[in-house]
Protein backbone atom coordinates (compact mmCIF):
# COMPACT_ATOMS: atom_id res chain seq x y z
CA UNK A 1 0.00 0.00 0.00
CA UNK A 2 1.40 3.08 -0.62
CA UNK A 3 1.82 5.84 1.78
CA UNK A 4 -1.15 8.83 1.10
CA UNK A 5 -1.47 11.96 2.44
CA UNK A 6 -4.16 12.05 5.77
CA UNK A 7 -6.43 14.43 3.80
CA UNK A 8 -6.61 11.83 0.56
CA UNK A 9 -7.18 8.91 3.40
CA UNK A 10 -10.00 10.84 5.43
CA UNK A 11 -11.69 12.39 1.98
CA UNK A 12 -12.14 9.12 0.57
CA UNK A 13 -13.33 7.37 3.70
CA UNK A 14 -15.85 9.83 3.97
CA UNK A 15 -16.75 9.64 0.61
CA UNK A 16 -16.94 5.77 1.11
CA UNK A 17 -14.25 5.03 -1.83
CA UNK A 18 -11.28 3.37 -1.12
CA UNK A 19 -7.99 5.88 -0.97
CA UNK A 20 -6.07 2.91 -2.50
CA UNK A 21 -8.26 1.24 -5.33
CA UNK A 22 -11.11 3.06 -5.74
CA UNK A 23 -13.42 0.60 -5.09
CA UNK A 24 -16.66 1.12 -2.63
CA UNK A 25 -16.55 0.53 0.78
CA UNK A 26 -19.26 -0.31 3.69
CA UNK A 27 -21.72 -1.84 4.58
CA UNK A 28 -23.00 -3.74 7.27
CA UNK A 29 -20.32 -3.06 10.24
CA UNK A 30 -17.90 -2.77 7.73
CA UNK A 31 -17.58 0.98 6.92
CA UNK A 32 -13.70 1.23 6.69
CA UNK A 33 -13.37 -1.98 4.48
CA UNK A 34 -12.61 -1.96 1.14
CA UNK A 35 -14.85 -3.81 -1.35
CA UNK A 36 -12.92 -3.73 -3.87
CA UNK A 37 -9.90 -5.16 -5.24
CA UNK A 38 -7.15 -4.42 -1.97
CA UNK A 39 -9.82 -5.20 0.78
CA UNK A 40 -7.78 -2.80 3.06
CA UNK A 41 -9.28 -2.28 6.23
CA UNK A 42 -8.58 1.58 6.55
CA UNK A 43 -10.26 1.87 10.38
CA UNK A 44 -6.38 1.51 12.27
CA UNK A 45 -5.40 4.37 9.73
CA UNK A 46 -8.71 6.67 9.90
CA UNK A 47 -7.83 6.46 13.85
CA UNK A 48 -4.14 7.14 13.90
CA UNK A 49 -4.91 10.21 11.92
CA UNK A 50 -7.73 11.44 13.73
CA UNK A 51 -5.85 10.97 17.47
CA UNK A 52 -3.19 12.64 15.54
CA UNK A 53 -5.44 16.00 15.62
CA UNK A 54 -6.05 16.23 12.07
CA UNK A 55 -9.97 16.21 12.34
CA UNK A 56 -9.11 19.34 14.91
CA UNK A 57 -6.67 20.90 12.17
CA UNK A 58 -9.13 20.74 9.59
CA UNK A 59 -11.72 22.27 12.05
CA UNK A 60 -10.02 25.33 12.58
CA UNK A 61 -8.91 26.07 9.06
CA UNK A 62 -12.32 25.36 7.56
CA UNK A 63 -13.30 28.19 10.42
CA UNK A 64 -10.50 30.64 10.04
CA UNK A 65 -12.08 30.84 6.09
CA UNK A 66 -15.80 31.29 6.48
Amino acid sequence: MQVMMSSQVISGILNCVCPDCGGSMGGGGKEFTCRGKCQTDWRPLWEQVLSAGFHSQSRKRSQSVN
